[in-house]
């Protein structure tokens, strides 16, 4: 009798820790999607963000901001008219020059991720002046009232897995995109914005470069919100579009 309690009292507490055990991994896996480049396994950096693969029909605008102010303005007037957050990564050097349009993304309630600091690539730069440039521009968002940072993106888009796993490593998550807004100064607003809405499926994260010479930019993000809102998808941040039930999932090693 004393055995056969103790054996059942251990299998049900392996089956229920199997049962938590199987449950982050489900919620791990399926929430988010692990960026891979390159022509082989063994050269393809892995443990960035591109999308998120719950299923469901959302949606993250992101906007690279590292110079202009006109089309940034724009940009803001058509997220606060369509009642859209986004997530804008900022240049730490931008951010300085550009203290009020800085503060103004923030206070509008928009997530910032941090773009570096000086817009120098990563990829051939050591641990210690990658750690280095994103503690000035955590910062510099730090002293216009933004914190805690969490989402990096690498300089110019440069980087190799050294540079992931050192953002990683310093307690960062490196969040690139699964479509790229390929906005040019000459684009026709409605052909473009015609192309992506059929691009964008669920969990996408979507990048923007906010440059004065795309003055089309703004014009497009009206365009898709407007279009995939009609097709019943939500427009969130990254940590929202990542983060079930204000879980935080972090990046797969």
């Amino acid at each position: 009798m004393f055995f056969t309690l103790n054996w059942t009292s251990w299998k049900n507490g392996v089956l229920a820790l199997g049962l938590i055990v199987l449950t982050f991994v489900s919620i791990h896996f399926s929430t988010t999607y692990v960026f891979n480049i390159g022509s082989s396994a063994d050269a393809q950096p892995s443990g960035a963000i591109t999308k998120s693969l719950k299923g469901d029909p959302e949606v993250a605008l992101t906007f690279n901001v590292d110079w202009g102010d006109d089309v940034i303005i724009d940009i803001l007037e058509v997220l606060e008219e369509k009642d859209v957050q986004a997530t804008f990564f900022i240049n730490g050097e931008w951010a300085l020059r550009n203290e009020d349009l800085a503060e103004l993304i923030i206070e509008e309630n928009h997530e910032v991720g941090l773009l570096g600091f000086e817009n120098e690539p990563y990829q051939d730069q050591s641990a210690s002046y990658i750690e280095e440039d994103i503690e000035n521009g955590v910062t510099v968002l730090s002293n216009l009232n933004y914190e805690p940072v969490s989402l990096i993106r690498p300089p110019e888009n440069e980087y190799n897995q050294f540079v992931i796993d050192t953002i990683q490593q310093l307690g960062y998550q490196t969040v690139f995109w699964s479509i790229y807004a390929n906005v040019k100064h000459d684009s026709d607003a409605e052909e473009v914005s015609g192309h992506l809405v059929e691009q964008v499926n669920e969990g996408d994260i979507m990048l923007f470069f906010a440059q004065d010479n795309l003055i089309k930019t703004p014009e497009v993000v009206a365009n898709i919100i407007d279009q995939k809102t009609k097709e019943g998808y939500q427009f969130l941040t990254v940590t929202e579009l990542l983060s079930p039930a204000n879980v935080n999932i972090t990046p797969l090693d």
